[in-house]
């Protein structure tokens, strides 16, 4: 009886310590400004370059002198090109009023600790422009990935409301992917 316990156990703390870590991946992420405790966290600041080039920017408000001091941030700069192994992206749509578009992107990460931490989109210049901001490795140091490939499928939803008629492309991490087509202006 007490091998079959301890064998439980073990699994038991295995499985909560592997959840513990997974559930802190997003526990500051949220797709808009937070201000507690006298800090405001933006979880996301575009520039011309690329959208998410900043991720959770924390400031922190000095009342001494009426301003804001910035603590931390996180810079991601985004190589061209696929985020990942055998990455494919289509476009759905989906014929509705308005029409929705989606995209499907599939992959596979090149070991067992790969995620994204936020995808960001932008319209420029009738170009979503998509960006796929993987992850660190979640484990703490010491603890090793496997080195499997792991499949992955992202659907990301478009903002298409509100467009006009017309040609749209899309690119994911710079690299051109597609294009589709309204064919009446995207309103109710």
């Amino acid at each position: 009886m007490q091998i079959f316990t301890t064998k439980y156990l073990a699994v038991g703390i295995t499985v909560l310590l592997a959840s513990l870590v997974f559930s802190q991946r997003n526990a500051h992420a949220s797709d808009y400004p937070i201000f507690r405790d006298g800090k405001l966290i933006i979880p996301r600041v575009d520039t011309d370059a690329q959208p998410g080039s900043f991720q959770n920017a924390e400031f922190q408000f000095e009342a001494s002198t009426n301003s804001w001091k910035l603590n931390q941030f996180v810079e991601t700069k985004i190589i061209p090109g696929p985020a990942t192994y055998d990455e494919k992206v289509e476009a759905i749509i989906v014929d509705s009023s308005p029409v929705q578009v989606f995209l499907k992107i599939t992959g596979q990460f090149s070991n067992g600790c790969g995620y994204f931490q936020q995808i960001n989109q932008v319209l420029k210049d009738n170009t979503f422009e998509i960006i796929l901001h993987a992850g660190p490795n979640p484990f703490p140091e010491g603890i090793a990935c496997t080195m499997a490939l792991v499949p992955y499928e992202k659907i990301i939803p478009l903002e298409v409301y509100g467009l006009p008629a017309g040609t749209y492309g899309y690119s994911v991490n710079g690299v051109p992917a597609g294009t589709f087509t309204l064919t009446k202006d995207n309103t109710l």
